[in-house]
Formats: structure tokens, sequence, C-alpha cells
């Protein structure tokens, strides 16, 4: 009977091998696809942009790309590039930090009193309403013009995201998980460490990584207002100037540093929660 049925045995792991090779094949070939079609799409922007913007746009207010990446190179060696993208980092980076500690720390503690987060979420949406853009002016005013008004415009603007999808997460984990952790002899901590923070990480990693953009932002807009170096600083001093190619250097920079920094923070995400981030991302 067993030499009877290991052909067939056989005949199907060679179709199932044929079929995983053929759907890898597939996605291989999707990738390159996308990848040509974003390689293409960037190259005839670029040439456009270079050759043809004059045509719809004055060329005094669209520098050219040569133009910026000639501005991207003086500014560099110079020395002032890199010293307000190190400024403006240091502000973002402080205040992304700050906001998602405050904000995982604040929804945890509130995850065990459903009656305060009650009592507490009107005035958090309230507060969270309010532009963060306006401010602005007043951190200035009370904490001057150095580092703490734009570290903490950014921890602002990255908190309230935090918290509420940590406090979302949390609160949508069953309440027969919590309660079986706790007939076993789960203390808070271990309700937290290993039910609730593992439960809820996945909402927890969607509010970290979205909200360096976030505290980039919260830090640029100070340094639009009132500052002395930093990017926005930069960008806001070549527009006075009618420098068009610094201020896209400037633009073109802050892009990139929001893009590395997501990159790592979703390499990260996916170490920590491959299911999740395939799911995301794949």
């Amino acid at each position: 009977m067993s030499v009877a049925i290991r052909p067939a045995a056989t005949s199907s792991e060679a179709v199932l091998r044929r079929t995983a090779e053929a759907h890898r094949r597939g996605v291989r070939r999707e990738r390159l696809t996308v990848q040509a079609g974003i390689v293409t799409l960037g190259v005839g922007i670029l040439l456009f942009w270079e050759f043809g913007i004059g045509l719809l746009v004055n060329p005094r207010y669209v520098s050219a790309p040569s133009a910026i990446a000639i501005r991207l190179a003086e500014t560099l060696s110079e020395g002032t590039l890199l010293r307000h993208t190190q400024v403006t980092m240091l502000e973002a980076g402080a205040g992304y930090l700050i906001g998602v500690i405050v904000g995982l720390v604040g929804s945890f503690l509130l995850a065990f009193t459903r009656r305060g987060y009650e009592v507490l979420e009107p005035y958090l949406i309230w507060f969270y309403s309010i532009p963060k853009i306006a401010l602005a002016p007043l951190f200035i005013m009370w904490f001057g013009l150095g580092l703490a008004p734009k570290v903490l415009l950014a921890a602002l603007m990255v908190f309230f995201i935090v918290f509420m999808n940590t406090v979302a997460g949390v609160r949508a984990i069953s309440p027969g998980l919590l309660e079986v952790s706790r007939i076993f002899g789960a203390s808070k901590f271990a309700l937290v460490g290993k039910v609730m923070f593992p439960a809820a990480s996945p909402a927890i990693m969607a509010g970290i990584r979205v909200t360096f953009t976030r505290a980039m932002v919260g830090a640029i807009l100070a340094e639009f207002i009132a500052s002395t170096e930093g990017l926005g600083f930069m960008i806001v001093r070549a527009s006075r100037q009618f420098d068009i190619a610094t201020v896209f250097a400037g633009i073109l920079v802050i892009a990139v540093v929001v893009m590395t920094v997501n990159a790592v923070i979703r390499a990260i995400e996916s170490r920590l929660l491959p299911w999740h981030s395939a799911e995301v991302h794949g």
C-alpha cells in the first residue's frame, strides 16, 4: 500500500514546490516592475523639472535640480548645512523621545482606571484640537529662543498620537484575557509587560512609526517663527533673500532625514513584530 501512495505524495510535493517557486518569481517580477516604475517616474520628473518647468512657472521661483545640487555641495563644504541639520535633528529627536515615553507611560497608567480616562478624555480632545502652531509663539515667549520651545512643541505633536493609539490598543484587549491573567496571579507590572503591552503593540508601533514626521514638523514650525539656527531657520532666511536653491536644498534634506528615520523605525518594527509588519508593509 505504501508503494502505491508514495508516487502520488511525491507528485503533490513537486506540484507544491513548483507553485511556490512560481509565486516567488511572480513576487520578484512585481517588485522589479514597481521599482522600475519608481525610477522611471523619478527620472522623468527630474528631467521635466530641469528643462521644462520654466515653461509653466517663472524660473526665478523654481530652482533647477542642478542648481539645488550645487547649493547642497556648497553648504555641505561650508559646514552650514550639517550644523543646521544637527540642530533640527536634536530638537526633533528629543521631542520625539519625550513624546513617545510620556505618551506610553500616561496611557498605561490610565489603562487601569477607565473612569480616570473618561474624566480626562474631553480635555485631551479639546487640547488636541488646538492647532499646535498657535502654541509656538507662547512657548517662545515663555522659554526664549533656545532649544526648549522647539523640543516642547515637537513633543506635543508626538504625545497625543502615541497616547491615543496606545489607549485604543489597550482598550481593545479582551477583558477576559486580563481577567484570566489576574486569576493566575499576574501583578500589575506583569499584566502590563506580559499581557497588555504585547497585545497592544501593533497599535503602539503604528503610533510610534508615524510620529517622527510630526516631531520634525513641530521643530521646524518653531524654527520658522523664531530661531537663529536649524533647517527651518535656514529655509526662512533663504526665502527672504529669494535664494530658492537653498530653500529647496533645505526641503530636500528634511525629506531625506524623515525617510531615513522612518526606514530605521520600520526595520525595528519588522524585528519586534514580524507578523504585523508583514501585514502593514507587505
